[in-house]
């Protein structure tokens, strides 16, 4: 058996110049000649100039193609990160596109929508990403300074950028990040930090960080970074999830679901849908005979977080409303709609109906494909904990 080493293959391709790219050519292979220190063709000259470029181009192509199957590109993306820790710089393109979507657009901000999304912790989150990535870059002198600025409400402040000082701009962006952070971690009102998604693209676009810095730099954000992409996919893609579709028929999801529960007259019950998705049924007893089924992770994820909170306030969400109403005979009652079903329900109700979930949430299974779906939808209700704080 022959151990000689196979010559790599080689297209030849011919292409025609105008004068004016050929005079370019010309003087790039002149250029060359002079810092190697040997002749060079032009066909050499040609070569090394599409090599250069070659990095580039992978990435232009890439990103392209990504663009084209984006459910299928983000799923890709997710379990490389799982797998590897590290993302190419198409991929983290293409991820920062969905991040500012997912920050961005359709907002739910209390007290007009419950729950908070994104939530606090979230932006906390994808600001520090967005610094680690500014900080990071290789130009000490960035020129998006004024973007950053703009984007994060600066002229409000009324501290002015320097035309000539480059030093006196970051100090500015640095201190706006702060204050920004501060109204972030406010104990009463936080405030969203204007338009902090397309900061965070515009820095892992245009700030020049390489692939394996932002893998580095961003994994502590992962989770908040992912949240938000796989949201944003939900939001642009007609409320889709970010499922491969072998996960639809995937035997991991016939693990066993809690067994149904009862609590006064309210009944529990967990079944399997499509995918991970789970189907919540409802059975509000013989007096009532009436049942409610959520059938999606959005809308299990506001019921839970809307139990736990509105009986204290009012709340309106994507799915569901509610309300406390003081009523003369049967003391504080709780109302609640969803779709075009209204129930009004006692003190007590409530509160059987919020045992039934706290019962039944923590059983490992259900947490298990709850998980699955939190990956697959992204961020769709803010955490408990930050719940009871803004509560």
């Amino acid at each position: 058996m022959s151990s000689k080493k196979k010559e790599p293959k080689y297209e030849v391709i011919s292409i025609r110049l105008t004068e004016e790219r050929l005079n370019t050519l010309e003087r790039y292979r002149a250029t060359l000649a002079e810092q190697l220190g040997r002749p060079l063709s032009m066909a050499e000259a040609a070569f090394i100039a599409l090599d250069e470029q070659a990095p580039e181009m992978e990435h232009r192509v890439s990103y392209h193609e990504q663009v084209q199957a984006p459910t299928a590109a983000l799923d890709r993306i997710r379990k490389r990160w799982e797998s590897d820790h590290a993302l190419t710089a198409a991929q983290w393109d293409l991820l920062s596109d969905y991040v500012q979507i997912g920050a961005e657009e359709e907002r739910q901000t209390p007290p007009v929508l419950r729950p908070a999304i994104p939530s606090r912790r979230t932006f906390l989150a994808l600001l520090d990403a967005f610094q680690a990535v500014y900080v990071n870059r290789p130009e000490p002198d960035s020129r998006e300074t004024w973007y950053y600025f703009s984007n994060l409400g600066g002229y409000e402040t009324q501290v002015p950028l320097s035309d000539t000082d480059s030093e006196q701009r970051d100090r500015a962006l640095r201190d706006l990040i702060t204050y920004r952070r501060t109204r972030l971690q406010s104990d009463t009102t936080w405030d969203v930090p204007a338009q902090l998604g397309r900061c965070f693209l515009q820095a892992v676009r245009k700030e020049g960080v390489s692939s394996t810095t932002l893998d580095r730099v961003l994994a502590p954000y992962w989770p908040a970074l992912w949240g938000l992409a796989a949201r944003g996919h939900w939001i642009r893609h007609d409320y889709k999830p970010v499922r491969a579709q072998q996960a639809i028929e995937d035997l991991r999801y016939q693990l066993d679901l809690p067994d149904a529960r009862t609590v006064g007259d309210f009944r529990l019950s967990f079944a399997r849908s499509i995918g991970a998705e789970v189907a919540t049924s409802i059975d509000f007893g013989p007096t009532r005979r009436f049942s409610i089924l959520i059938e999606t992770y959005p809308e299990l994820i506001e019921f839970r977080t809307m139990l736990e909170t509105a009986s204290q306030e009012t709340w309106s969400g994507r799915y569901f409303q509610a309300s406390r109403v003081e009523s003369s005979d049967a003391g504080r009652t709780i109302w609640f709609r969803h779709k075009n079903a209204f129930l009004d329900l006692t003190a007590p109700e409530w509160e059987q109906l919020r045992m039934l979930f706290r019962e039944a949430w923590p059983n490992p299974h259900l947490q298990w494909r709850l998980q699955t779906l939190r990956l697959e939808y992204g961020e769709q209700g803010e955490a408990l904990e930050d719940a009871h704080r803004s509560a």
